[in-house]
């Protein structure tokens, strides 16, 4: 799935980079979307910028899904991964 949006946002399921998680929570699904962001195409990044948005996914519309969170979606951030002594 290739997907660019109006707001120059990029997601490319073949690209490292970009990732999507789906997780079902009170009867609903949600989405995490890791994407690269352009930059305006009168001034492009040097280096693409990862953004990463969550939103409300839905299943017959992946394409649609993904688009509206990169959107419209909230921004979540690069969590530091949690101490192992958590699962103890």
């Amino acid at each position: 799935m290739k997907i660019e949006t109006e707001n120059n946002m990029r997601f490319d399921d073949d690209d490292p980079n970009c990732r999507l998680l789906i997780y079902p929570s009170e009867g609903k699904s949600f989405a995490f979307v890791q994407a690269i962001d352009l930059g305006m195409p009168h001034a492009r990044h040097t280096e693409p910028l990862v953004r990463r948005y969550w939103g409300c996914w839905d299943y017959s519309n992946p394409v649609g899904s993904v688009q509206t969170i990169l959107m419209n979606g909230g921004k979540w951030p690069d969590l530091p991964p949690a101490p192992s002594n958590l699962m103890d």
